[in-house]
């Protein structure tokens, strides 16, 4: 049906305001003290769910030579740890103090052995092949095997103050944004049938992010209050 003499106005396409340019709280990805030790928090969140078997962290370099450097967090008390990353300079120098790590791509990797859980923390948001990365995964847990991922999570309310004062909060090497229902759906699809979601935070840098922070976790629920969301999943 047509809008003629309806009084309905033809709707029309308004152009995007261009790439991500920052916001006046963060005006550039990583500025400020965004983020400084944050990953703790969600360190101990992760690390029960991972068990205390073998685990593949994909992704292992990243936040390298930091205080909450994840690989480095889980090799104090993992004692069968692989991690896979494609930074190869950080991997040759994880490779020489001693880390089992390899140079390889999350989309396409084969490491010739299976383990009881699979890391990817922050990771299915850089890919641009969820099939091939989760297929990689499958081929790598033991039967039973947990896959613990993490992504930020789209809905958080934080997302949509900045995203009205500006363009920040956009890593320059993310392709998608998932919510839990999203996640979920990649999830199964791709032949995960048992997949639990939760929500998690981080404490905050600075007295306002943290007093605002508060507040919204006071009044918003988990799923808009918390900037992250963890799934488990078992393959079928």
């Amino acid at each position: 049906m047509g809008t003629r003499g309806s009084g309905l106005k033809a709707s029309t396409g308004v152009a995007s305001d261009g790439v991500a340019t920052g916001h006046f709280l963060q005006p550039n990805w990583g500025d400020g003290p965004w983020g400084e030790g944050s990953l703790e928090d969600r360190f101990d969140v992760v690390r029960p769910l991972l068990g205390d078997g073998s685990v593949l962290d994909i992704g292992c370099a990243s936040r390298y030579g930091r205080p909450d450097w994840l690989h480095g967090l889980l090799a104090k008390d993992v004692t069968d740890l692989v991690g896979i990353d494609i930074n190869a300079a950080t991997v040759e120098k994880l490779q020489a103090d001693g880390y089992d790590v390899r140079l390889t791509d999350a989309r396409e990797f084969d490491l010739g052995r299976t383990f009881d859980a699979v890391f990817a923390g922050e990771l299915i948001e850089h890919l641009d092949d969820f099939r091939g990365f989760l297929a990689n995964v499958r081929r790598h847990l033991e039967p039973g095997g947990r896959l613990v991922l993490t992504t930020p999570n789209a809905f958080y309310v934080g997302n949509f103050v900045y995203r009205w004062g500006g363009h920040g909060q956009v890593h320059p090497e993310h392709t998608c944004w998932f919510c839990e229902d999203t996640l979920r759906h990649v999830l199964e699809i791709n032949g995960f049938s048992k997949v639990e979601i939760m929500f998690a935070g981080h404490t905050s840098p600075t007295p306002l992010r943290k007093a605002a922070s508060s507040l919204a976790q006071a009044i918003f629920p988990p799923r808009l209050a918390l900037d992250e969301i963890i799934a488990v999943a078992i393959a079928d």
